[in-house]
């Protein structure tokens, strides 16, 4: 929600607009509480937006995310096409499944947001969901919380940093569970100085819904994108784009990016 300054200034240029269709006397002051069983029903409360493509078969639609949360306990209402309000039997499930964000159907992004039973459903914001991204080609010595923090805050907010063995071996490989800003492009990695060398550390997102390949943002297509026009001849001639599969965090490829910097073009 807003801050008291702006809502202050909201409220003055409302009071503006409204001219003499207002006074003073339809301010209401509500001094009753929330009551406990709607506090309670709140903190197990979520709700999820869709964040493209809104038109959605509603019921592939709960039994798709019912099965990927593994649970049938939980009530679904849609608020409006692509919105939605999602209850569970208890705060505990309710918390699993929101800190196993993110959740797509059919590669369309699901952004979930915790119920607060003071703030409007127009209110809540979903332009923000928080992926784990891996620093792919962060040599070993330098794989530490410290190091993987500092890179993984070039790309949003850090909530969370993970160093995970990888097979039996002593190597680890990092990642950072960062709150991505849904309208700008995915960052695709990042010059990193050494003092003694400067290396090319990449971004690898795990489970990445659709994205366009030649703007880089989630949930654009390449018919409806306002950055980049819409070019049937480019489809046909299959030019590159500028991002691609690679920032999956299962295509432990290097990107063209990284080919360039490391000499290893074909």
């Amino acid at each position: 929600m807003v801050d008291s300054s702006t809502e202050s200034s909201r409220l003055e240029a409302l009071c503006k607009s409204l001219g003499n269709l207002w006074s003073e006397d339809d301010v209401i002051n509500v001094t009753q509480g929330i009551s406990a069983e709607k506090l309670a029903e709140g903190r197990r409360t979520l709700f999820g937006k869709l964040y493209s493509r809104p038109n959605v078969n509603f019921p592939a639609f709960i039994k798709t995310m019912t099965w990927a949360w593994k649970t049938d306990n939980v009530s679904c209402t849609t608020l409006e096409p692509g919105f939605f309000s999602f209850t569970f039997k208890s705060e505990a499930e309710k918390q699993r499944i929101l800190d196993a964000v993110p959740w797509s159907f059919s590669s369309n992004l699901l952004v979930l947001q915790q119920c607060d039973p003071d703030i409007p459903d127009i209110c809540y914001d979903f332009s923000q969901c928080p992926f784990w991204v891996h620093l792919f080609g962060l040599p070993f010595g330098r794989v530490t919380s410290e190091v993987v923090r500092e890179i993984a805050s070039r790309i949003g907010e850090v909530l969370e940093v993970k160093l995970e063995a990888k097979g039996n071996g002593i190597y680890k490989i990092g990642k950072a569970r960062i709150k991505l800003n849904l309208a700008t492009p995915l960052k695709t990695g990042i010059v990193v100085n050494l003092g003694c060398k400067k290396l090319w550390i990449e971004f690898k997102y795990e489970r990445l819904p659709h994205f366009f390949y030649s703007c880089g943002r989630i949930g654009h297509y390449a018919s409806a994108c306002k950055e980049i026009p819409y070019e049937s001849t480019r489809l046909e001639e299959d030019i590159p784009g500028n991002f691609g599969n690679w920032l999956r965090a299962e295509a432990r490829i290097l990107s063209p990016y990284g080919k360039i910097f490391y000499g290893k073009q074909s």
